[in-house]
C-alpha cells in the first residue's frame, strides 16, 4: 500500500495493478494452490480505489515478467505501463528470465527497501543500465527506453510477512 500510494502520487498514475503471481519462478514452493488466498489477502489490505489487485498472469497465461509486460503491451498498445518493484528485486533481477529485455519494454521504478539501497544500486542490472537512470520527475515524461528510476522514499518498516501475520494469513 505504502509503496503503491507513493508511486501513484509521484507519477500521477491512473492505476497501480498488484500482480499476484501464480508461481514465482525463483521460489521452489508450489504457490499455485495459494493464489486465491493471496489474492483475497491483497484485497483485504488494499484500501485505495486506484490500486487493483489481480491474478492477471493466471488469466493471460504468462509466467515471467518479461512475457507478462510484452503481452500487456500487445493487448493494450495505448496504455503506458511502468514496472514498479522493490530494490530487493533489482538486486536479484539478473536471475529473472530476459531481465535485460524488460528494461526495453517499459520504464522501471525501483523503490527503496530496508537493507537494499547499496546492494540494489551496486547490482549487475543497476550497473548495466546505469546510464539509463533518471530522476523520477524526468522519468514521468521520458519516452525513451531503456529508462529507470530509483525512488529513495522513507522505507516502510512493516514487512509483508508482518502484514500477513496481522491479517491471519501465511504462505
Amino acid at each position: 500500500m505504502y509503496i503503491s500510494t507513493k508511486v501513484l502520487n509521484y507519477l500521477a498514475l491512473d492505476q497501480v495493478w498488484w500482480l499476484v503471481a501464480p508461481q514465482n519462478p525463483l521460489k521452489k514452493r508450489d504457490q499455485i494452490k495459494t493464489i486465491q488466498n493471496r489474492l483475497m489477502s491483497s484485497h483485504l489490505v488494499n484500501n485505495h480505489h486506484k490500486i487493483k489487485p489481480q491474478s492477471l498472469e493466471l488469466k493471460i497465461g504468462t509466467r515471467f515478467t518479461y512475457d507478462t509486460v510484452k503481452k500487456l503491451k500487445t493487448i493494450m498498445p495505448r496504455v503506458r505501463f511502468f514496472w514498479i518493484m522493490g530494490a530487493d528485486n533489482l538486486y536479484s533481477m539478473e536471475k529473472w528470465y530476459n531481465w535485460k529485455k524488460i528494461f526495453y519494454l517499459c520504464p522501471i521504478i525501483v523503490v527503496n527497501r530496508i537493507g537494499y539501497f547499496n546492494r540494489a544500486l551496486c547490482s549487475r542490472p543497476a550497473k548495466y543500465f546505469w546510464n539509463s537512470k533518471l530522476n523520477i520527475n524526468k522519468l514521468k515524461n521520458s519516452k525513451d527506453l531503456p529508462v529507470w528510476s530509483y525512488l529513495n522514499i522513507r522505507p516502510n518498516f512493516n514487512s509483508s510477512t508482518n502484514l500477513r501475520k496481522n491479517i491471519g494469513y501465511s504462505l
